[in-house]
């Protein structure tokens, strides 16, 4: 069973500790005008009430939209657990580590949540279940202000992880998809839930079978900022769970094809009707 763990207060300060020992690598979340903005930073030093961390090489470019007392989000894989947080930050100060970087002063987290990193292993959905997903254009990461044909899209979900999915998508659509882009989604796991509605980055397009369709490859933002964000990484975490066991009662322990003969139940993006 894979759940999410709060971390008690000296656990938090030790694996921060342990962290910053070994100059782990951390991924930086935070929203600006709408918008998601991921940076890579090198854990460097830990006080009695803050965390020290530098931005890496090009990252450090990114800041721009950051200021005093923006809330961020923080992910740190360490072992076989990966550990998320929320904080703000209180100060920039010029990196002793990076030549090019920037340092940034986080507030010390007051709770920290761990999660085994075999949650983002993919499960795949359920052959009795065509889950579809409503997604659409949020923007690039990078600066391009390019705009697809199309802002809006359904999709079918052919696996789930606490850190992503992966969608396929009719063939016509490829044009409207890159790498880096941003999008947002809603899906219903099951057709008696109410929808998840996520924000996500397109990390892989690859080609589906038959030519038919392509499957989209989506890493979610934003799950480690704030309670919102992991009250949705516990329903995500939940519906993992529920797949994998409805996987082992069927026998279905290989990925769902994109082409699937059987008729599946049709689970809307828009979840269970009104009563």
């Amino acid at each position: 069973m894979k759940e999410l763990q709060l971390l008690k207060k000296e656990e938090l300060r030790d694996v921060l500790g342990q962290a910053v020992q070994k100059n782990l690598t951390a991924v930086l979340s935070h929203l600006t005008r709408g918008k998601w903005h991921l940076i890579k930073v090198s854990l460097r030093a830990l006080t009695g009430q803050t965390l020290h961390v530098d931005t890496l090489g090009e990252e450090t470019a990114r800041l721009t939209n950051m200021e005093i007392n923006q809330p961020v989000g923080v992910s740190i894989q360490q072992g076989f657990n990966k550990y998320i947080f929320e904080t703000v930050v209180i100060g920039f100060e010029t990196s002793v580590s990076q030549a090019q970087g920037r340092r940034i002063v986080l507030d010390l987290p007051e709770r920290m949540d761990r999660m085994q990193r075999r949650a983002y292993s993919r499960v795949p959905v359920p052959k009795s279940l065509n889950v579809r997903v409503l997604f659409w254009h949020r923007g690039y990461t990078d600066e391009s202000r390019q705009v697809p044909m199309e802002n809006y899209w359904q999709g079918r979900l052919l696996n789930i992880s606490a850190g992503g999915v992966q969608i396929a998508v009719d063939f016509e659509q490829r044009p409207n998809f890159k790498i880096g882009q941003l999008v947002g989604l809603q899906f219903t796991p099951m057709s008696y839930q109410k929808p998840i509605h996520v924000e996500g980055q397109v990390r892989h397009i690859a080609q589906g079978a038959e030519g038919q369709r392509f499957c989209v490859g989506i890493e979610f933002v934003g799950l480690e900022a704030g309670s919102q964000g992991r009250r949705k990484l516990r329903r995500i975490i939940n519906t993992i769970n529920d797949y994998e066991t409805k996987n082992h009662r069927r026998g279905n322990a290989h990925a769902v094809a994109v082409t699937d003969p059987q008729e599946p139940e049709i689970v809307s993006p828009f979840g269970a009707p009104e009563a």
